[in-house]
């Protein structure tokens, strides 16, 4: 067996004007083809996941004046350091005090730092991140349209085993720049409200 990429764009152009229906008012500015995983994102999903990673770590660097203040998420996110400082520093975790001295200092550290999802590059990955997107898997690439799941397994072997983690001669890799191709070139994104820059790519992760 082999990848069928006939078969699958037209899955692919089934998937996506099934999805365009369910999400009329979003606009979209890009698609990717995930290992066996169709993806989307549109703007408006993108502006929520960054409002929810900058206020995440606005939460996670703010100020801890008394130990009564921490919350159940809080405990969960500095329990790793805490168990370091007291493992390696002697860190008495019975003295508030101290505790408190340890996530002050670090959180402190962190906001000197500055928040990755305030600058442009982080920005820029978290855009790009398909693992971030919205409508990661909104469809399935099977066996049943057109994939072949032993030669993508092949495909993730041989990047696993190469020395910059990518593999892009395998049959995986050219039929999924044949169908990213296949599909720019049709008209499988009309039914979508599209950005001027929509993209279109498969994700050649570096394993």
């Amino acid at each position: 067996m082999s990848f069928d990429v006939d078969r699958l764009l037209e899955h692919c152009r089934t998937s996506i004007e099934r999805f365009a229906r369910e999400h009329p008012n979003e606009t979209f500015y890009a698609f990717a083809i995930d290992a066996d995983m169709l993806c989307l994102n549109s703007l408006e999903q993108f502006a929520q996941t960054l409002h929810a990673y900058q206020s995440n770590w606005d939460r996670q660097t703010r100020r801890i004046d008394n130990i009564s203040d921490l919350t159940e998420e809080d405990l969960r996110d500095e329990e790793f350091g805490l168990k370091i400082e007291a493992e390696c520093c002697g860190l008495d975790r019975t003295d508030d005090q101290a505790v408190l001295a340890v996530i002050n200092e670090n959180r402190a550290r962190q906001r000197a730092e500055g928040c990755e999802y305030r600058t442009d590059e982080g920005v820029r990955e978290l855009r790009d991140n398909t693992g971030d997107w919205a409508y990661q898997g909104f469809a399935d690439l099977t066996d049943d349209n057109g994939f072949d799941s032993e030669l993508y397994s092949d495909h993730y072997y041989e990047a696993g085993e190469s020395d910059d983690g990518h593999a892009p001669n395998t049959e995986y890799a050219i039929a999924m720049t044949e169908l990213t191709v296949r599909l720019k070139q049709s008209e499988a994104f009309n039914p979508l409200k599209r950005t001027t820059d929509f993209t279109v790519s498969w994700v050649d992760h570096s394993y």
